[in-house]
């Protein structure tokens, strides 16, 4: 039977950690962030959505969102909603928002492959890839992130933000595996990441 279709960015595994190793960072204010979002620091240090670039590295995937003081947002979305901005407090600080990041380099995560090209197979294991649907908007009902890897988009260098590590063993809504092809699960790791280069940014 078919793979689910259901994209929601990337999901972490604890299969690496006893738990999942995450902090927050100052967010960007000019951005909508959802969770399963790749994230990365901006010049101007803040979290924001990770760039598609092989030499951007990444600091991890969005786990959750908090506002002033690590409290609250000013809205109940279930994501980080640039327009909170014009009703939180007049004296909002800019980076007042933060987001929690899933930050640890070797932790794995799984994520849904699109239905774009030829699909992945067995042979992709270890091989680098890239998202689709990075920065478009995200489920405002749910809260996750449109992002699935991109298939058309793997290559045999290091050149992409991801790695491919292995088919994830979970199981379809009709009691099938989870198998190669459209909507396949994979298990991966981000390539580059932000703590071990030598341009790490601080835990805030």
């Amino acid at each position: 039977m078919a793979n689910d279709d259901f994209a929601r960015g990337l999901i972490p595994l604890n299969s690496i950690l006893p738990g999942v190793n995450a902090h927050y960072y100052r967010a960007s204010t000019s951005e909508d962030i959802f969770i399963g979002n790749v994230i990365a620091v901006g010049a101007d240090g803040f979290a924001r959505l990770g760039s598609n670039s092989a030499v951007t590295p990444l600091l991890g995937v969005a786990l959750g969102f908090a506002g002033p003081q690590k409290s609250g947002l000013a809205t109940d979305d279930p994501y980080l909603d640039a327009s909170d901005l014009t009703t939180l407090a007049s004296n909002l600080r800019t980076g007042d928002r933060y987001v929690l990041v899933a930050d640890d380099p070797n932790q794995e995560f799984f994520i849904q492959e699109d239905t774009g090209g030829t699909a992945l197979a067995i042979l992709d294991q270890f091989a680098a890839i890239d998202l689709v649907n990075r920065t478009t908007v995200g489920n405002v009902t749910s809260g996750f992130a449109n992002a699935e890897i991109d298939a058309s988009s793997v290559v045999t260098t290091t050149a992409a933000i991801l790695q491919i590590l292995r088919l994830h063993d979970n199981v379809n809504n009709d009691g099938t595996n989870n198998a190669v092809g459209d909507y396949a699960k994979w298990v991966v790791k981000i390539l580059h990441h932000t703590m071990i280069t030598a341009n790490a940014a601080p835990i805030i």
